[in-house]
């Protein structure tokens, strides 16, 4: 992963952020905390800036929520479990919308039922993001109250608008929209 972190451009970072912020998992970070670096040995491309983020995140929610030690590792795990399907939702979504774009691009020579179908597949996908949502605060419930779970959820949300918010930024730059410009389809 820290080969990959390192290799991203910055065009790819805004969605990788995206995954991490996602996936991130506060206890996991704290657990890097107290791990010392051994002297001599140079850190890992990618890996710091990856690290100084989950860092950063976990003591925002640990500060915001007012969580202790075992509700940060519980986090830790729920989040662990959840991670390998936010990110294949997020790259499904992505392709997904890809597709669309590259077809409502086509004007008038857009294959109507490709399109019909991309947009299910979308709707599909947020379904199963809500789903998933839907597990992941119920696993949630059984450590944490139900204020802990919302400010969770708004942490969480307002970081996903963010990240989605810099990506619109980057595809209209890259799109030479600027105000008065052309706006990327979805």
């Amino acid at each position: 992963m820290t080969r990959m972190v390192a290799s991203l451009s910055p065009r790819t970072w805004g969605l990788y952020s995206l995954c991490l912020i996602l996936a991130v998992s506060p206890a996991r970070a704290q657990r890097a905390n107290s791990v010392e670096a051994q002297p001599g040995v140079p850190a890992q491309q990618g890996r710091g800036l990856e690290q100084q983020f989950r860092e950063r995140f976990a003591e925002v929610v640990k500060r915001r929520l007012n969580l202790d030690e075992t509700q940060m590792q519980q986090l830790g795990r729920v989040n662990d479990r959840f991670e390998r399907d936010r990110v294949q939702l997020l790259r499904e979504e992505r392709r997904a919308r890809q597709a669309l774009r590259a077809e409502v691009l086509a004007g008038d020579s857009a294959d109507q039922k490709k399109v019909a179908g991309l947009l299910d597949q979308v709707l599909t996908i947020q379904r199963r993001r809500l789903d998933l949502t839907e597990s992941e605060q119920r696993e949630l419930a059984t450590f944490m109250t139900p204020t802990q779970r919302a400010k969770y959820f708004a942490i969480q949300d307002q970081l996903r608008q963010r990240l989605e918010n810099l990506r619109r930024q980057r595809q209209e730059r890259r799109a030479g929209g600027g105000p008065g410009g052309q706006r990327p389809l979805p």
